[in-house]
């Protein structure tokens, strides 16, 4: 029998081990697009809030985007997947465990907002309004990039600044007209934060030149010919247009990866690409050991 134990438990640790070696690792500590899916203006927002965050309340909030998580050891399910990623880059203090990770995952259609061990479980209920509310639609409408970032707006205004300022959670609704008052607050509040996150939304889907809607996002791989033959992409080419009249305006985006090809096509090497790092503000110093318990919440679309 301890023969037996003690080989089940060396396959668990190695199952574990290779799950660990199949996660990616983090290029930024605000921003991880490794599925290419986040519009460079939004990835610069994005970067700033989580940025701001992390300075004024000490609180690391990060995203990241995959195509799929079978191709990282995901086989197991989004919740454990997202914990397991979570705890292996160590979001957030190691004490106060407040960090949370917004994770999106492109091919497989998945998004996931998972929070840090320190949450309450009322944290929980709110990560599943913000995502049913505003993250789902917005993907299944096609706007990708605007549901992560008026999804990451939300945590960072809803869940993590208020656990962060220490405010209790919310009371169990009572019938006076005092605790009718606070709730018309409470939701007035809430309605006001999506109300401007929706306005920012019309901003951005709007041209600046004829201030109609529709500006459509295109992205190009961008070739730099070798002199030994061949050609590398380390960026992408991201252009805005508008369909009613002839603004346009191009963009670079750094890739995580620099690919490089020979003649016929054929890829040579993959390597990381330290332009994508230097990109992030917010990439340079690390994680803080935090650790979740896989508090948050789920969406499928």
């Amino acid at each position: 029998m301890r023969e037996l134990a003690a080989l089940l438990l060396g396959l668990a640790l190695l199952t574990q081990a290779a799950l660990a070696e199949a996660l990616p690792d983090w290029t930024s500590t605000t921003v991880n697009d490794f599925a290419q899916i986040i519009d460079p203006d939004d990835e610069a927002a994005l970067d700033r809030a989580l940025t701001e965050l992390r300075n004024s309340t000490g609180v690391e909030g990060t995203v990241v985007t995959l195509p799929d998580r079978a191709s990282y050891g995901g086989t197991d399910g989004l919740e454990p997947f997202a914990t397991r990623l979570f705890n292996h880059w160590g979001v957030g203090d190691a004490t106060r465990n407040d960090g949370f990770m917004i994770l999106v995952l492109a091919q497989d259609r998945e998004a996931r907002i998972e929070l840090g061990a320190g949450y309450p479980n009322d944290a929980d209920i709110r990560a599943q309004d913000i995502m049913r509310g505003t993250m789902l639609p917005a993907y299944r409408a096609g706007h990708m990039s605007q549901g992560i970032r008026d999804g990451t707006e939300a945590v960072i205004s809803l869940i993590a600044r208020p656990h962060a300022q220490g405010l209790p959670p919310p009371a169990k609704p009572r019938t006076n007209w005092v605790d009718r008052a606070l709730n018309l607050v409470f939701f007035g509040a809430f309605a006001a934060i999506f109300a401007a996150i929706g306005i920012k939304h019309w901003r951005r889907r709007h041209c600046p030149q004829c201030g109609k809607g529709g500006i459509t996002t295109t992205r190009s791989p961008h070739r730099e010919t070798q002199p030994e033959g061949g050609y590398m992409i380390a960026q992408t080419d991201v252009t805005r247009r508008c369909p009613h009249c002839d603004w346009s305006e191009t963009r670079p985006a750094p890739m995580p990866q620099r690919i490089f090809y020979g003649p016929d096509d054929r890829v040579l090497r993959r390597e990381r690409n330290p332009a994508y790092r230097a990109a992030s503000r917010g990439g340079g110093s690390g994680f803080g050991g935090g650790s979740s318990r896989g508090g948050g919440a789920s969406g499928r679309w």
